[in-house]
Protein backbone atom coordinates (compact mmCIF):
# COMPACT_ATOMS: atom_id res chain seq x y z
CA UNK A 1 0.00 0.00 0.00
CA UNK A 2 2.78 2.44 0.93
CA UNK A 3 4.50 1.91 -2.43
CA UNK A 4 1.39 2.79 -4.39
CA UNK A 5 0.92 6.06 -2.50
CA UNK A 6 4.58 6.96 -3.10
CA UNK A 7 4.18 6.26 -6.82
CA UNK A 8 1.30 8.76 -6.90
CA UNK A 9 2.73 11.45 -4.61
CA UNK A 10 6.30 11.50 -5.95
CA UNK A 11 5.47 13.07 -9.35
CA UNK A 12 3.18 15.58 -7.63
CA UNK A 13 5.91 16.50 -5.15
CA UNK A 14 8.46 16.95 -7.92
CA UNK A 15 6.02 19.17 -9.86
CA UNK A 16 5.41 21.26 -6.74
CA UNK A 17 9.18 21.65 -6.29
CA UNK A 18 9.51 22.82 -9.91
CA UNK A 19 6.75 25.39 -9.38
CA UNK A 20 8.33 26.56 -6.12
CA UNK A 21 11.78 26.99 -7.73
CA UNK A 22 10.24 28.81 -10.71
CA UNK A 23 8.50 31.19 -8.33
CA UNK A 24 11.74 31.72 -6.42
CA UNK A 25 13.64 32.42 -9.67
CA UNK A 26 10.92 34.84 -10.71
CA UNK A 27 11.18 36.65 -7.37
CA UNK A 28 15.00 36.68 -7.55
CA UNK A 29 14.95 38.13 -11.07
CA UNK A 30 12.55 40.85 -9.97
CA UNK A 31 14.75 41.68 -6.98
CA UNK A 32 17.84 41.86 -9.21
CA UNK A 33 15.99 44.24 -11.55
CA UNK A 34 15.46 46.52 -8.54
CA UNK A 35 11.71 46.35 -9.03
CA UNK A 36 9.70 46.28 -5.82
CA UNK A 37 8.09 42.91 -5.23
CA UNK A 38 4.31 43.13 -5.57
CA UNK A 39 2.30 41.64 -2.74
CA UNK A 40 1.28 38.05 -3.50
CA UNK A 41 -2.41 38.77 -2.95
CA UNK A 42 -2.45 41.39 -5.72
CA UNK A 43 -1.17 38.81 -8.22
CA UNK A 44 -3.86 36.38 -7.12
CA UNK A 45 -6.60 39.01 -7.35
CA UNK A 46 -5.60 40.00 -10.89
CA UNK A 47 -5.59 36.32 -11.89
CA UNK A 48 -9.01 35.92 -10.27
CA UNK A 49 -10.22 38.98 -12.17
CA UNK A 50 -8.99 37.50 -15.47
CA UNK A 51 -10.76 34.23 -14.63
CA UNK A 52 -13.98 36.12 -13.89
CA UNK A 53 -13.72 37.99 -17.22
CA UNK A 54 -13.12 34.74 -19.08
CA UNK A 55 -16.08 33.14 -17.30
CA UNK A 56 -18.30 36.11 -18.18
CA UNK A 57 -17.19 35.96 -21.82
CA UNK A 58 -17.84 32.23 -22.09
CA UNK A 59 -21.28 32.65 -20.48
CA UNK A 60 -22.09 35.40 -23.00
CA UNK A 61 -21.03 33.14 -25.88
CA UNK A 62 -23.08 30.23 -24.55
CA UNK A 63 -26.20 32.41 -24.21
CA UNK A 64 -25.68 33.84 -27.71
CA UNK A 65 -25.46 30.33 -29.13
CA UNK A 66 -28.50 29.24 -27.13
CA UNK A 67 -30.49 32.18 -28.57
CA UNK A 68 -29.74 31.14 -32.16
CA UNK A 69 -32.62 29.44 -33.94
CA UNK A 70 -32.13 25.72 -34.20
CA UNK A 71 -30.88 24.64 -37.62
CA UNK A 72 -33.16 21.86 -38.82
CA UNK A 73 -31.31 19.91 -41.47
CA UNK A 74 -34.47 18.02 -42.42
CA UNK A 75 -36.21 21.32 -43.31
CA UNK A 76 -33.18 22.52 -45.28
CA UNK A 77 -33.10 19.22 -47.17
CA UNK A 78 -36.84 19.47 -47.91
CA UNK A 79 -36.50 23.01 -49.30
CA UNK A 80 -33.44 22.04 -51.36
CA UNK A 81 -35.42 19.13 -52.82
CA UNK A 82 -38.38 21.41 -53.67
CA UNK A 83 -36.06 23.95 -55.36
CA UNK A 84 -34.38 21.24 -57.43
CA UNK A 85 -37.74 19.86 -58.54
CA UNK A 86 -39.10 23.30 -59.47
CA UNK A 87 -41.86 23.20 -56.82
CA UNK A 88 -41.49 26.91 -56.06
CA UNK A 89 -42.05 27.74 -59.73
CA UNK A 90 -45.21 25.61 -59.94
CA UNK A 91 -48.70 27.08 -60.28
CA UNK A 92 -49.70 25.08 -57.19
CA UNK A 93 -47.13 26.84 -54.99
CA UNK A 94 -47.80 30.28 -56.47
CA UNK A 95 -51.55 29.88 -55.84
CA UNK A 96 -50.92 28.85 -52.21
CA UNK A 97 -48.54 31.80 -51.75
CA UNK A 98 -51.03 34.26 -53.25
CA UNK A 99 -53.81 32.94 -50.95
CA UNK A 100 -51.55 33.24 -47.92
CA UNK A 101 -50.55 36.82 -48.79
CA UNK A 102 -54.15 37.84 -49.36
CA UNK A 103 -55.11 36.40 -45.96
CA UNK A 104 -52.13 38.17 -44.31
CA UNK A 105 -53.29 41.52 -45.68
CA UNK A 106 -56.90 40.79 -44.78
CA UNK A 107 -58.08 40.88 -48.38
CA UNK A 108 -59.62 37.43 -48.16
Amino acid sequence: MGMRINAVTQPITSELKKIESARKNDRDSRVSNNKPLPADHSEISSDAQKLNETKAQSEAIVSTIAAQPEIRLDKIEEVRHKIENGYYNSDDFIDKLADKLLKEFGAK
